[in-house]
């Protein structure tokens, strides 16, 4: 195999993709890499100040980007946002469903008392809203000969956690629903995959020394340390962003051209079993 052909086939020039959740760590990295790789960036978000600016950061480094509102949790705002970047690009290649919540651990409980308004909003943001978005964006897919989903589940979209029942069954079902979409519309030339993501910051950033006894909830009355979390990676650090971005660009990419129905832990080993003796 020619070393051309070994080369990551990242130059994805004039392609668009639309990144919900496009503010937050995950999204607004992928957003910055894709962006460098040339593809024109449909950001959105419900935060229009961020959203603004991480557009004008992609912008002021080179890259197409727009911002664009849209609320995960509400149907019209979905559909107005999605064809509106159609109507705009004449075209949508990729389709990151990247959006999601989680409660504050305040209101985490067994399912018997948990809250029924955090229960819906986890499921109307992270499942219904992925759906909807998905919905929106397939028929233009179709329209053009194939596309490209990649949907953010999580580490809780393939082994449980107490506690989090609306996020760990909210991620779940994105997860297998994943799968049923690349079944769904491999023929029809679109691939559909998700990343499952571990703990995750913004940077690669942590010292056991300095940041071991740093509380992983502060402001809360949780005794967990930044330590009790990493114990358990076989790579004993959090993720830095980029590591995530990096894989949305390979789904993104034509290398990733026979991969579909997949879902990729990004964890440092936290699903792989127990990194310790016992």
């Amino acid at each position: 195999m020619g070393a051309d052909r070994m080369r990551l086939r990242a130059d994805l020039k004039d392609r668009v993709a639309v990144i919900t959740g496009g503010s937050g760590i995950i999204g607004s990295s992928s957003a910055n890499l894709l962006a460098a790789s040339g593809v024109r960036v449909a950001l959105c978000d419900i935060r229009e100040d961020v959203g603004m600016e991480r557009v004008e950061h992609i912008r002021k480094n080179g890259g197409d980007a727009r911002y664009y509102h849209l609320d995960q949790s509400d149907k019209q705002s979905i559909h107005s946002a999605i064809d509106q970047i159609h109507a705009d690009y004449g075209r949508i290649d990729i389709l990151m469903n990247n959006a999601g919540v989680n409660i504050s651990p305040q209101f985490r409980a067994p399912i018997t008392r948990f809250h029924d308004d955090k229960y819906h909003w986890n499921m109307d943001v992270n499942l219904h809203g992925l759906v909807e978005c998905s919905r929106a964006a397939i028929p233009y897919m179709l329209s053009a000969g194939g596309g490209n989903i990649i949907n953010t589940t999580s580490i809780c979209g393939v082994t449980g956690l107490r506690l989090q029942c609306a996020f760990v069954g909210s991620k779940f079902a994105v997860s297998a629903i994943t799968r049923s979409m690349a079944l769904e519309y491999g023929k029809d030339n679109i691939r559909v995959n998700a990343i499952a993501p571990g703990s995750t910051g913004p940077s690669i950033s942590y010292d056991p020394e300095k940041d071991g006894d740093r509380l992983f909830y502060p402001g809360t009355d949780m005794p967990y340390t930044m330590r009790d979390l990493v114990d358990n990676f076989a790579i004993e650090r959090p993720a830095g962003s980029d590591e995530m971005a990096g894989l949305i660009l390979y789904l993104a990419s034509d290398d990733a051209s026979y991969t579909t129905g997949q879902v990729i832990c990004v964890d440092g080993g936290w699903t792989a079993g127990f990194s310790g003796d016992y």
